[in-house]
């Protein structure tokens, strides 16, 4: 079976409809993003990457824990909810399932240690997550994918996919690009491939795999109009030197 590649977008600029930002460009305005965390330190750090964020403009405000961060919910609006994973009294899936279900329109995120598979693979299955970002923080890395989160709630679309039915096709589609990198020019120094799953357990299975790779790696997970999305960043082989 053959993947069902996407569409590619117009390479010039969608015109603005009714006072709209173009595709690809966010709302100018303040984004309120609420952090839960038991942690000052990581309350402080993320507060201050993302105030001086380039991509957006934002208010940042922050809780210690999801019973406060819940209060908080109720008496304000808010875009964006960044939580922890790990946290004494309930862990951040848990509340952001609850988030999930009162205020289904904000932005949803986790906050995971580095490589920890498993809590991000749940907090897709059951949250609905629209990505996360790993410890020890890049605040680049951070910014880059709150403001994709917030491109995906604003625009409801994703711009070029690979849909695909089952885990050994997905891996057949990887396969094809990692040959394709071998003979990309030297300034191609990464390329990312958004693959959609209507079935999660096949989404688990193919992450974990990929997880296992040393050329590939995992970049972005989220469900989005029912299906699940994964964004796989390929590299050239080291040494790799284009003939053209």
């Amino acid at each position: 079976m053959r993947a069902d590649r996407g569409r590619v977008p117009s390479t010039r600029p969608a015109k603005s409809v009714a006072g709209a930002p173009p595709a690809g460009v966010l709302e100018k305005r303040k984004y309120r993003i609420l952090v839960v965390d038991d942690d000052p330190d990581i309350l402080m750090l993320l507060r201050r990457t993302l105030s001086k964020a380039k991509e957006f403009e934002s208010d940042v405000v922050v809780a210690p824990d999801p019973k406060v961060a819940m209060e908080m919910l109720q008496k304000q609006p808010i875009d964006v909810v960044l939580s922890d994973q790990i946290m004494p009294e309930e862990n951040g899936i848990a509340f952001l399932m609850d988030v999930k279900e009162r205020y289904p329109e904000t932005v949803r995120m986790l906050i995971t240690a580095h490589t920890n598979v498993g809590a991000v693979l749940r907090a897709v299955n059951l949250a609905q997550v629209h990505g996360y970002i790993e410890k020890p923080f890049d605040p680049q890395e951070v910014n880059r994918r709150l403001e994709e989160a917030l491109l995906r709630r604003q625009e409801r679309v994703r711009m070029v996919l690979i849909n695909v039915s089952r885990v050994e096709e997905a891996l057949q589609v990887v396969k094809e690009f990692e040959e394709k990198m071998t003979k990309a020019p030297k300034e191609v120094v990464k390329v990312g491939l958004t693959l959609a799953f209507e079935s999660p357990v096949d989404f688990n299975r193919f992450t974990f795999e990929v997880f296992q790779s040393k050329r590939s790696r995992i970049g972005d997970v989220h469900v989005f109009e029912g299906k699940f999305h994964v964004t796989v960043t390929l590299r050239p082989p080291e040494g790799h030197l284009s003939a053209s």
